[in-house]
Parts: structure tokens; C-alpha cells; sequence
């Protein structure tokens, strides 16, 4: 059972509020949806019986939403919510926490590399002052080019906030309701909830876990999608790119005013004409690779607010189950 002193008042909750709502971001994950329920239901039923599970499709195209409808059919505790595409995990997981309706609020992914059977912990750990419990592995048991993309995803958000809060960026925690609270009121586009919650700078404890091979499907998260994650972060949560850019045109203003300077020095002192087309033509490689790079990082960020100024929503809800 969750303790009492981990309970909270609701505020602008749900009719028919529950005490702990597991939400659980699916995308192409059939295979594993029925152990994971199975696994689910007695480790909920120890430990706090009034939940709910919260099952977010995020526009899975291998079955994993009828095999959702049939959980549903049979379980009143399930919920599934539908997305009309594939929307990105972010925003399957904020979809889970506003349709949620528990005090306390567990995330965890349903690929069960974090086993339920984690989750008593999470909740036991969330005692008097603690808003948010966070995770860390004992072992991660991914492929070597995941775990180092993650390692260096970890050490840019750390650079990126200046170690100003404590960065967590593991997809298993548990939080209160009004840890969601000060979440909505952020309005800005980048929803990269792990630092988004780092940065709130509630009361957060950290504790490790177990983890799990997977046995079944791909990662969601291949290289390519950590590099754009990456991107995501530097450029959502920070402004040093745009600072790059100016100590790149200092620097080039440096390097072009000492260039002419030995151009002239040669000239008139030692006498030596350098070949002006050669020096022209690397001269302007260097001057034009900086200026398209800068162009880049400032595009980056125009698209940004281009984004902001449409105010589209994060996700579109084909259906919900409930």
C-alpha cells in the first residue's frame, strides 16, 4: 500500500480518482503486452489495490491496440488511449499523465527491461517531502552503441544545465499529481519530460533498479533517434549553440584579421607575393563552412518558435477506451 503520508490532495483531478495510475507509452510492443499485464496486475494488487493501468497506443501498426481492447474487455482498470499516428514516445507519456487519474503517478515502458515488480519501491520510496522517485540501473543490459549514446546523451544535458539540478533521464520514476501541475504550466514546445522534471527541481530521491535484457521487438531508441534527442536537448534547453555561433564569427574575425596581416607583412617586408587565389579560395571554405553552420544553428531555432507560434497540439486522440 502507498503510504498515507505519500497521499496528496487531488486538484482538478478526474472524476472517480484512484491512488497510483501506471501509464505505460505502447508502439509495436504485441508481443510483450500480455506478459506485461500479467505481471502487472498482482504486483499492483500487493501493493496499492485502487489503480488503474494506462495504456497509451502510439499509433502501433502490429496489433498491439486490439490486443489493448481486449485487456480493456476484460479488466474495468484498464484504460487505453489512441493516437491517431505515431506521435513520439514524449508525447505518448504527457497524453498518459493528463488522461491519468491517480494521486501518484508511475511511467514505465513496456518493453520490461524495468520489471513491475520494481515498482512496490518506487512507492515505498516516496515518503514525507519526496515529490519524485527517479531511477538508476544496477546493470544496463542494452547493446553497446545504446548505452554510449545514452552515456553521452546524459553528460550533454549535464553541460547543458551546468549541473544546476540533478539530471535523471530514466523513463521508469514515479511522482505526485502536483508534480504534473507545474509540468502544464510549462507551454514552450520541447516536452523532453525526464529533463523537463529534472528541471522543476522538486524534492527527488534516487534509487537503483533492476534491468533487463529485451526479450522481443527493437529498441524505440536507435542511434539515429539519440542524435535527434540530443539535438532536441541542446537546442530546447539551452542557448549555447547561439553563443557558439558568436565566438565563430569572433574567431574568424580573428583568424581573416591576422591572415591579412601576414599577407601584408610578406608583401612589404619579406617581398613575397602569395598567390592570392589559392589563399582567396581557402579563405572563403573557411569563412562560408562557418556561416552555413551558424545559419543552421540560428534555423534550428527560428523553426523553434515557427513551431510555438502555430500552437498545434503535442498529440491527436483517435480514441479512448474508458
Amino acid at each position: 500500500m502507498v503510504k498515507p503520508s505519500a497521499r496528496l490532495t487531488l486538484q482538478g483531478t478526474r472524476l472517480n480518482p484512484v491512488v497510483v495510475s501506471v501509464v505505460i507509452p505502447v508502439y509495436n510492443e504485441a508481443a510483450l503486452l500480455d506478459e506485461l499485464y500479467r505481471r502487472l496486475i498482482p504486483v499492483m494488487e500487493s501493493c496499492e489495490p485502487d489503480f488503474e493501468l494506462v495504456f497509451i497506443d502510439d499509433g502501433s501498426t502490429d496489433g498491439s491496440f486490439e490486443k489493448l481492447e481486449r485487456l480493456k474487455r476484460k479488466d474495468r482498470r484498464v484504460r487505453v488511449v489512441r493516437f491517431t499516428r505515431n506521435f513520439g514516445q514524449q508525447a505518448a507519456v504527457l497524453a498518459g499523465f493528463r488522461q491519468s487519474r491517480g494521486k501518484v503517478i508511475v511511467q514505465i515502458d513496456s518493453d520490461l527491461q524495468n520489471p513491475p515488480e520494481e515498482i512496490p519501491r518506487l512507492l515505498e520510496a516516496m515518503t514525507d517531502g519526496i515529490d519524485l522517485v527517479t531511477t538508476v540501473p544496477k546493470k544496463r543490459h542494452d547493446d553497446w552503441l545504446r548505452i554510449l549514446g545514452s552515456r553521452f546523451l546524459l553528460w550533454l544535458g549535464r553541460k547543458v544545465s551546468g549541473n544546476r539540478f540533478q539530471l535523471n533521464l530514466s523513463s521508469f520514476r514515479a511522482f505526485r499529481r502536483s508534480v504534473l501541475e507545474k509540468i502544464e504550466t510549462c507551454t514552450d514546445r520541447s516536452r523532453y519530460l525526464a529533463v523537463l522534471m529534472s528541471w522543476l527541481a522538486v524534492p527527488t530521491v534516487e534509487i537503483e533498479v533492476d534491468h533487463h535484457p529485451r526479450t522481443n521487438g527493437q529498441t524505440k531508441y536507435p542511434l539515429l533517434n539519440l542524435v535527434k534527442l540530443s539535438w532536441d536537448l541542446l537546442t530546447g534547453y539551452s542557448s549555447m549553440p547561439l553563443r557558439l555561433v558568436t565566438y565563430l564569427g569572433i574567431c574568424g574575425s580573428v583568424i581573416g584579421f591576422l591572415l591579412t596581416v601576414f599577407l601584408l607583412y610578406q608583401r612589404f617586408v619579406n617581398g613575397i607575393l602569395v598567390d592570392g587565389l589559392v589563399v582567396m579560395c581557402a579563405v572563403f571554405a573557411f569563412f562560408a563552412g562557418v556561416q552555413l553552420f551558424s545559419v543552421g544553428i540560428l534555423g534550428e531555432y527560428l523553426g523553434r518558435v515557427y513551431l510555438q507560434v502555430q500552437n498545434r497540439p503535442d498529440y491527436v486522440i483517435d480514441k479512448v477506451l474508458d
